[in-house]
């Protein structure tokens, strides 16, 4: 019986070793299995990692889908595997405990000890599958930062796109505005311009007009004085108002100096960040050329994923031409830009050199009416002092007009007398008086004084010696007491009174007429003469 029951047992330890084996070799196809699993999901992560970096703008939420599906596959299959490994072995235990319990001491040795060695694989594949899972976990956790990153780049990347294109359109928007503004400014000051061409203009048509007037008017003296301060009060208030246009001017051509700095400034800051934004799109092109060349290199290692490869670099070269497009477009405006830029630079040039030939014509205008005004003054000048003499003029013909009518009353007075008494014997008292007072009043230097002293001594018959003492007569010079002589010292004659000198001469030759007739005559002659000259003029 113990020999039959040994080749049992036998036979049993053969099954169950065949068992062990069939157990082993599935075990090691699944770890087989698994270990490919784990290649084609870190291969999986690696082209994910690679891919997403190489084209950043061509990742599609398809693609996102695909790879999450993936990788959740690959973590069903691996749980899946891990769970059918511990049932195989926990199968495999228990059929070695039931085996164990029929076989003999020397066999259960042996399967204690594949049972240890079977435990011992099995605490290795577990420790083994929840090192894959944390490696996957991990794998997983970097594969959504790298794509969360990826996804704000291109966020970033799409907002400084939009920023640059309104900024753009902001600087678009400046420039149309400064054109609309410059033009405006030009117009006004042509406007400006001509309105100063026309009052320069009038103000030398007023000026010839004051010329004329001036030189018409001379005779009348004091309305062309009031004229001339009013006309003079005039150019100051034009001086004034074509020193503010001046000044005017100026602030508008700082600011218009001023506009254009600010012009050139934008232009190029402008410049500058077209040069930025060529380096970026150069730093750009040669980012994505060398992601280009390990996309090549990759190529041989993404055999299973040619298709995909394929679909996403068509979507990049698509997506490629249109960044080209726009570069091109970018390229355009700014070419175009950059001859408006040029235009308004060559425009505001000859407008401003138009500005300066006008101002220098205007400034010649100025001179030539500021010389105008220098010939003014100076003519005013020249006839200030004629306007003081010709008031001493109408003083003194006042003071004579004053004297012609007390004199005619004396002379009226006097022929009265005359006519009345005998013509040898009557000497009029006030009209000695008179004639004394006058010749007490008047200056040392005036020529009447001495006229008055002559008719004073004829009309008392001073002797020579008196008039000697009165200084009518030179001492040793002896002459007839009855005749009047001539005056040694030149007498200065006014055409409004004539010389008594004279008067005496010619009635000094005969001397058959008496004093009295002599005084009469010189009477009626300085009445005559005193009448002509207070007669009005016409």
């Amino acid at each position: 019986m113990h020999e039959d029951g040994n080749p049992k047992t036998k036979r049993k330890n053969k099954g169950s070793a065949k068992n062990g084996e069939g157990n082993d070799k599935n075990i090691e196809a699944k770890q087989d299995t698994s270990a490919k699993l784990w290649e084609e999901g870190s291969s999986d992560l690696l082209i994910s990692r690679v891919v997403p970096n190489s084209t950043e703008d061509t990742v599609t939420e398809k693609q996102k889908a695909r790879m999450s599906e993936d990788g959740s596959a690959f973590n069903d299959s691996i749980r899946n595997d891990s769970s059918n490994q511990l049932q195989a072995v926990s199968r495999y235990g228990e059929k070695e405990d039931i085996c164990s319990m029929a076989k003999s001491p020397p066999d259960a040795l042996q399967s204690k000890e594949r049972f240890d060695a079977l435990v011992r694989d099995r605490d290795s594949l577990r420790a083994e599958v929840t090192d894959m899972r944390r490696s996957l976990e991990e794998i997983q956790s970097k594969h959504r930062a790298d794509m969360e990153a990826l996804q704000h780049k291109l966020n970033d990347a799409e907002g400084k796109k939009e920023h640059a294109e309104s900024q753009f359109q902001k600087l678009l928007e400046r420039v149309n505005t400064i054109k609309s503004q410059l033009g405006e400014r030009l117009k006004e000051d042509a406007e400006e311009l001509a309105q100063a061409r026309l009052k320069i203009g009038e103000l030398e048509e007023q000026n010839a007009a004051l010329k004329d007037s001036f030189q018409g008017k001379c005779s009348e003296l004091a309305e062309l004085s009031e004229a001339n301060e009013h006309k003079s009060k005039e150019i100051l208030t034009l001086r004034d108002r074509t020193n503010l246009s001046q000044q005017n001017w100026l602030k508008e051509k700082e600011e218009l100096f001023e506009q254009q700095s600010y012009l050139q400034s934008e232009f190029e800051q402008a410049k500058e960040a077209m040069h930025n934004w060529e380096v970026l799109a150069m730093e750009e092109r040669s980012i994505r050329e060398t992601l280009g060349e390990k996309v090549v290199d990759l190529e041989e290692q993404l055999a299973s994923l040619r298709d995909a490869y394929e679909r996403t670099s068509d979507e990049r070269d698509s997506q490629l031409s249109a960044v080209d497009g726009l570069q091109r477009a970018l390229q355009e405006i700014q070419t175009a830009r950059r001859k408006e830029l040029r235009e308004l630079v060559e425009s505001s040039d000859s407008q401003l050199e138009e500005l300066k030939q006008a101002l220098h014509c205007a400034e010649k205008k100025a001179l030539d009416a500021d010389k105008a005004l220098g010939n003014a003054q100076k003519e005013l000048e020249r006839v200030r002092p004629f306007e003081k003499e010709v008031k001493e003029k109408n003083l003194l013909i006042g003071k004579l007009r004053h004297e012609a009518v007390t004199l005619n009353d004396h002379l009226t007075k006097a022929l009265r007398f005359l006519k009345k008494g005998k013509p040898e014997d009557n000497v009029d008292r006030h009209i000695v008086t008179n004639h004394f007072l006058h010749f007490l009043a008047l200056d040392r230097s005036d020529p009447k004084k001495f006229q008055i002293l002559q008719l004073i001594a004829a009309l008392l018959g001073w002797t020579d010696e008196q008039r000697e003492q009165a200084g009518l007569a030179r001492p040793g010079t002896s002459s007839t007491s009855n005749k009047l002589r001539v005056p040694s010292t030149p007498i200065h004659r006014t055409p409004s009174t004539p010389t008594l000198a004279t008067e005496f001469l010619d009635n000094g030759n005969s001397n058959k007429e008496s004093l009295a007739e002599l005084w009469s005559n010189f009477l009626e002659q300085e009445s005559q003469a005193t009448q002509e000259y207070t007669q009005p003029k016409p």
